[in-house]
């Protein structure tokens, strides 16, 4: 069954990715990032961001990976899983270069009856807390994701991202000491296996030794990987998919996702930056 799995896995991936070109990128400016994801292994698979947050961790950022969840249906036993999986996050982002796991503990797959503004509160409270130049999440408007997690923490992290800015909202955050923070740049993700996914716009590329960290970051998640793959299928898993966006982008190993500026909304706001704007 394993094998069977892992090979509709590559097969998904290929047939996923087989899509339009996506314009090369660089890597954005700044230091530290939040990954603000539903599950303890969402941040590295076909859809998620390994490679990504290895080249940034070697650019000398400091990464800090958000698992919104408590991840107790996820694995082989309901009552151990909730803390399994933890630990494994936490092996999993080490790999990566990430510097800690910020568990929230909502139930697993019942954030559709969570409050949306107490998710949203503290994904605010954790912007204003780390000030990342740089969030990750689910796409907030990617289409016909089933997983009511992920549907929920993508529309928090949307309004979280533009509300942590405002001085108005949790003023109650000041007293702590924790000031507004606008984020420059967000980067969403999409799975592709259904529906029609979203419209990646940029490709960042990663090497070969970031590769290996992304591998080994999907298979520290044993608790629900099941059985033991063999090194080929091990390395398959996680290179398919990166091949396969890399040639959409014109390299080897690539990462695709839908980069969201600050500014973005106002129109030709950007490209006045890009030409106008100086450093102090």
């Amino acid at each position: 069954m394993g094998k069977v799995y892992h090979a509709v896995a590559a097969l998904l991936a290929s047939v996923c990715f087989a899509a339009d070109p996506v314009p090369l990128g660089q890597p954005p400016q700044g230091k530290t990032f939040l990954v603000i994801l539903s599950h303890h292994d969402d941040h590295t698979w076909e859809w998620g961001f390994g490679g990504f947050l290895a080249r940034l961790v070697d650019s000398g950022w400091t990464g800090y990976y958000v698992r919104t969840t408590n991840d107790e249906k996820d694995g082989r036993e309901w009552g151990p899983n909730d803390q399994v999986n933890l630990r494994e996050s936490i092996v999993a982002v080490k790999a990566l270069g990430l510097k800690d796991v910020i568990s929230l503990n909502w139930r697993n797959d019942h954030m559709s009856s969570v409050p949306l503004k107490e998710v949203r509160a503290q994904y605010i409270l954790l912007i204003r807390k780390y000030r990342p130049d740089a969030v990750m999440s689910w796409n907030p408007w990617g289409h016909y994701d089933r997983n009511p997690d992920h549907r929920r923490v993508a529309r928090a992290v949307g309004e979280a991202v533009w509300m942590a800015g405002l001085e108005n909202v949790h003023p109650e955050h000041m007293a702590a000491g924790l000031k507004p923070h606008r984020v420059p740049v967000v980067y969403y993700s999409q799975r592709g296996d259904y529906g029609r996914g979203h419209a990646p716009n940029i490709a960042l590329e990663f090497n070969e030794a970031q590769l290996q960290r992304k591998i080994d970051a999907y298979w520290a998640h044993k608790n629900v990987r099941g059985v033991a793959a063999s090194a080929d299928v091990k390395r398959r898993e996680m290179e398919q998919p990166s091949l396969e966006a890399g040639k959409r982008a014109g390299v080897k190993y690539a990462e695709v996702f839908y980069r969201l500026e600050e500014w973005d909304h106002v129109p030709g706001l950007r490209d006045y930056l890009t030409g106008n704007a100086r450093a102090k």
